[in-house]
């Protein structure tokens, strides 16, 4: 079971076109958010998981609006993929809670899955 916290304000996947992912505001907070996931997992996991693999993530932040929670997990798993795992395909079971509280966070649990349907 791997397990790490990003700190901060959690932000949600961004949709984007070409031009506007180096213009957009939002776009830009996505991108910065789901480099910082990225190096939040490195710290945890030397080498990405084989197989499937089940994630949870629970994200907490106060104030303002927050993002849909598919948004939320979007932006952690496409953080994690090459780092956790080879590619977000792998991720067989996604739970997400979103809380109002404070300190902001994103806390994410990956575990590798027992079997997948098919």
């Amino acid at each position: 079971m791997i397990r790490f916290e990003v700190p901060g304000r959690p932000i949600p996947a961004a949709r984007m076109t070409r031009r506007g992912k180096w213009t957009s505001k939002q776009a830009q907070r996505y991108l910065a958010f789901k480099e910082q996931v990225g190096w939040c997992a490195r710290s945890v996991c030397p080498e990405p998981l084989a197989g499937s693999v089940a994630v949870e993530v629970r994200a907490w932040w106060s104030g303002g609006q927050h993002g849909d929670a598919d948004n939320i997990a979007k932006a952690v798993l496409d953080g994690c993929n090459g780092v956790l795992w080879d590619d977000d395909r792998q991720v067989v079971e996604l739970h997400v809670f979103l809380y109002v509280g404070t300190p902001q966070r994103t806390e994410v649990v990956a575990w590798r899955a027992e079997a997948t349907a098919g």
